[in-house]
């Protein structure tokens, strides 16, 4: 089995599996809207596809891309936990999901019939990250799969906020204490500040929330703190500045919010079993993009 965690592909009108009768499959898909529009039938209700709708297909799903008209896009295939060992060939486990809220959304397997649609910043964000894991996934270099787990994780994050409100509501009956809200905020605080001012009782005064409220919220909603959230979004400016710049280590260091480079250093190769500099210069034998495999499908009897 191979260590690649999912796989990405551009939704375009020549897909051929736009042309496949109603099915389901073994794993998850994740189908953004980017341009056009169309129809999407999703277990026996039709959706309307327009640009900014992500729609979440848990595996079992009957879906039928047949009317997706001009619609065009992103896709994303990938398994969670629980999945059957034989539900995509070459397709690993996406392992190590953080538990929280908005990670039990997708192992429930009941994430959404519905589209959801994003505001115009999280539809930059998410692009963002299918470029990555594109990126990624055409260039294999070392420790790339690792890169993609992690970008896969975000995306769940953005996108299952919005599946929250409904799960949250048994926890915490305050509507203005729901998980979507606080998540966006969160987010939003560590992409501004996770190069400086990062620490927990900083981020608590600008979000004005208490660090030990901020902790035990961002735990229960994500599986993971405030801190561990700025190191996973600096390993992945890390990651990103490594492969697509000539940036020293100390340089990228600095930037990153480090007070010096062997702090850099042994976070990095704590997070990737490598030093920043074997992961810039590892590459694997095979570089050329991946090709999209047709997966097994469930075809339901008519």
């Amino acid at each position: 089995v191979s260590a690649v965690p999912v796989e990405a592909f551009r939704l375009t009108q020549a897909d051929p599996m736009r042309g496949m009768p109603p099915h389901s499959h073994l794993f998850f898909e994740l189908m953004l809207i980017t341009r056009g529009t169309g129809l999407l039938t999703l277990d026996g209700a039709q959706h309307r596809a327009s640009p900014g709708d992500v729609f979440v297909i848990p595996p079992g799903t009957p879906h039928d891309t047949r009317q997706l008209g001009t619609a065009e896009g992103w896709g994303l295939l990938f398994l969670a936990d629980g999945a059957e060992e034989d539900a995509m060939p070459g397709l690993a486990m996406l392992e190590d999901i953080p538990v929280g809220l908005v990670f039990d959304v997708f192992r429930r397997r009941g994430a959404a019939s519905f589209p959801i649609r994003l505001t115009r910043t999280a539809l930059a964000d998410v692009l963002d990250l299918f470029t990555r894991i594109e990126a990624e996934l055409i260039s294999r270099r070392q420790g790339y799969a690792l890169a993609v787990r992690a970008h896969v994780q975000v995306m769940m994050v953005l996108i299952g906020r919005d599946l929250l409100d409904a799960a949250d509501a048994t926890i915490v009956p305050d509507r203005q204490a729901r998980g979507r809200a606080l998540l966006t905020r969160v987010f939003q605080d560590i992409d501004h500040h996770f190069h400086a001012d990062a620490t927990l009782g900083a981020a608590g005064a600008r979000l004005g929330l208490t660090p030990a409220y901020l902790t035990t919220r961002l735990r229960q909603l994500t599986g993971q703190t405030y801190g561990e959230w700025v190191i996973e979004r600096r390993m992945m400016a890390a990651r990103q500045r490594l492969g697509a710049s000539a940036q020293s280590i100390a340089l990228i260091a600095h930037g990153l919010g480090y007070n010096d480079p062997e702090s850099f250093i042994r976070r990095f190769r704590d997070h990737h079993g490598m030093t920043p500099a074997q992961w810039r210069s590892g590459t694997t034998a095979e570089p050329e993009r991946a090709r999209r495999r047709v997966p097994k499908a469930r075809i339901p009897a008519a």
